[in-house]
């Protein structure tokens, strides 16, 4: 009744009431289960509204892959942010919108142009290669989740492709590789943004495809000598069948298929030629290369050349700066440790001995 104790506007208010009132909201489902934050509770409760507990449903364990496979919409504004592996749903906010996505991005190129001295950081945390690979995996993280697939994914996966490489990450740069190779089927099946004049109006995505497609060539040649990777050949022969007459006449794709050549036939004059003049970043896969195309050089020049051959012409046929007197050195060391004998003065090749 109104006026009563505890009873105002003909609602009770008492501490009593109030209780039991909150205890129809209870157990799961209420209020408790609406407020989760924590990523144990959130992953119980995607596993629940997948129809992962009722009879029949499945009973496989979410991972990393099924998280990823969520999409979410991003709202966190921080710019830097360490790679993490998924154990639980993505949150929106702890991932972030593609305008930050672009403007990480930037600050990275910069940053990257930079000594490592003068890229700022801290005595924890240093802006070394592995800080740069963890930030460019917490984007495309990032892109993974909200779903996008576009040109400025591609821009992602081949900037970080270009600086694996540049620091000898193998495994990172054929991630980014591969997942070059789907993006780029993707940005091919999209219809072109043109204007009534012809011109393109945005970027494609597929401006860089052709430098890719030659690291890719050059990368299955060098597979193709490992012994313990059976599909390097197969690879080779797949990617080439695809290529058009119009990227065969590409200059990166035409290089590429000249190392092809010049591996293949054991030609190490061509190879070494081609190593000195190779486009963009291809030189860093064809290092990988060196050794066993300089082995077999080797070989081929101790039975060719009888009784010697100088020291000079040898090294400058297997890819040594003979102007250079750290590397002619390194390359005179280098002829030694292969067992090879020369002249007392050094000059020369005893290739009867």
């Amino acid at each position: 009744l109104p006026g009563s104790k505890g009873v105002r506007d003909g609602f009770e208010r008492s501490s009593a009431a109030l209780a039991k009132r909150a205890s129809r909201f209870s157990g799961r489902g209420g209020i408790a289960d609406a407020g989760v934050s924590s990523s144990a509770d959130a992953s119980i409760n995607v596993e629940r509204y997948m129809g992962k507990t009722v009879i029949g449903g499945n009973k496989k364990k979410l991972d990393e892959t099924d998280f990823e496979r969520m999409t979410v919409k991003g709202t966190c504004l921080n710019l830097e942010k360490d790679y993490l592996r998924l154990t639980a749903p993505p949150r929106a906010e702890l991932v972030r919108p593609k305008p930050i996505l672009e403007k990480h991005l930037l600050n990275l190129k910069k940053l990257w142009g930079k000594a490592e001295e003068d890229r700022g950081g801290t005595a924890s945390s240093k802006r070394d290669y592995l800080w740069f690979c963890s930030q460019f995996k917490a984007l495309r993280q990032d892109l993974t989740v909200q779903r996008i697939f576009d040109p400025f994914t591609c821009e992602v996966y081949e900037t970080h492709a270009r600086i694996a490489l540049e620091q000898g990450d193998l495994n990172e740069y054929n991630q980014c590789q591969t997942q070059l190779k789907e993006l780029y089927e993707q940005m091919l099946s999209q219809p072109k943004n043109v204007r009534t004049d012809g011109k393109k109006l945005q970027k494609t995505g597929l401006e860089n495809q052709n430098e890719f497609i030659a690291y890719r060539i050059i990368y299955y040649v060098y597979l193709t000598g490992n012994k313990k990777y059976e599909g390097g050949s197969s690879d080779l022969f797949k990617i080439m069948l695809s290529l058009t007459p119009g990227q065969r006449e590409d200059p990166f794709i035409s290089h590429a298929l000249n190392v092809r050549v010049a591996v293949a036939e054991f030609d190490y004059h061509a190879f070494f030629r081609l190593h000195d003049a190779c486009p963009n970043m291809g030189a860093y896969l064809m290092d990988y290369l060196v050794p066993q195309v300089r082995q077999a050089a080797l070989q081929r020049i101790h039975k060719a050349y009888r009784p010697a051959i100088e020291v000079a012409h040898v090294l400058s046929e297997l890819g040594f700066d003979t102007n250079d007197t750290q590397d002619h050195a390194e390359g005179k060391k280098w002829l030694l440790s292969c067992g090879c004998k020369v002249s007392d003065d050094g000059k020369m090749f005893l290739t009867k001995e």
